[in-house]
């Protein structure tokens, strides 16, 4: 079959990353778009931008499947004022439709956090209760946490993470939150974890872990999250390709991270 509409989208996409499966506070979804929209070409980004929405018009495609949702908070006015709105209006300019996919994916079999543990080699990957959206495994061999900053940079393709931690010990039992993690740390401390990685580390969530001896290492939100498109965009084409569904699906490969080194150096750590 040539195409579905958006409203058959949205059921596979809930097959594949259940959106009961979201947090509460979450906004995942469609965020903009026709129902009844005939989709032949989907796009798949990290963020929903007025780039991005220009890249997915630039390949014809109907709908822009996102990881961060664009609304989040109630919107009192749409106006080129603010990032929100200078994406809605380019998305009804463009007929591109934007559905969000954010903690869901996070949280379910083969989501974000599956991929961040299979990628980093974890052993004996399971979810950690209550955090749905994080997931607790074992490094094949005992490392230094340098090393292991060292095997996140590489393995995860994100330049200069930063560390949390007294010293250079050896950790096995790995906790990992893509995104913004640290409200897990009572978690990661509960289950023993030997070290804790995710991003957006903040000065005083920094502070508390190392009052609790709990290393991290920040591998910045982008750093974890850049690959979110190419993995919901292989996810779909496998599950169109299994109902015999002809519609093309494209990762976006235009998004860079916000932040910049400007140490001139490639990887190595903060201290």
């Amino acid at each position: 079959m040539s195409g579905a509409p958006v409203a058959r989208i949205l059921e596979i996409a809930d097959s594949l990353f259940p959106f009961e499966r979201a947090e509460p506070w979450d906004n995942c979804g469609l965020q903009i778009g026709e129902m009844d929209r005939l989709v032949t070409s989907v796009a798949f980004s990290l963020d929903p931008t007025p780039q991005t929405v220009a890249f997915a018009e630039g390949h014809s495609c109907q709908l822009l499947v996102v990881h961060h949702p664009l609304i989040m908070e109630p919107l009192k006015s749409v106006s080129s004022q603010t990032l929100a709105g200078r994406t809605l209006l380019a998305a009804a300019r463009a007929h591109v439709d934007i559905l969000a996919l954010h903690t869901n994916f996070d949280a379910a079999p083969d989501g974000l956090n599956d991929w961040i543990a299979a990628r980093l080699g974890l052993d004996g990957v399971f979810v950690p209760v209550p955090a749905a959206c994080a997931r607790m495994g074992k490094l094949p061999e005992a490392m230094a946490v340098s090393a292991l900053t060292e095997k996140v940079a590489r393995d995860l393709e994100t330049a200069r993470p930063r560390v949390v931690c007294d010293g250079d010990r050896p950790v096995k039992n790995v906790f990992c939150a893509s995104g913004s993690g640290m409200g897990y740390l009572a978690v990661a401390l509960g289950y023993r974890a030997d070290v804790m990685i995710t991003g957006d580390v903040r000065y005083h969530a920094a502070l508390e872990a190392r009052e609790m001896n709990m290393p991290v290492i920040d591998a910045g939100h982008f750093g974890l999250e850049q690959h979110a498109g190419t993995i919901l965009a292989n996810a779909f084409r496998n599950e169109f390709a299994k109902l015999k569904l002809d519609i093309a699906c494209l990762a976006c490969d235009i998004e860079t991270d916000p932040y910049r080194d400007t140490s001139g150096s490639q990887g190595g750590l903060y201290r």
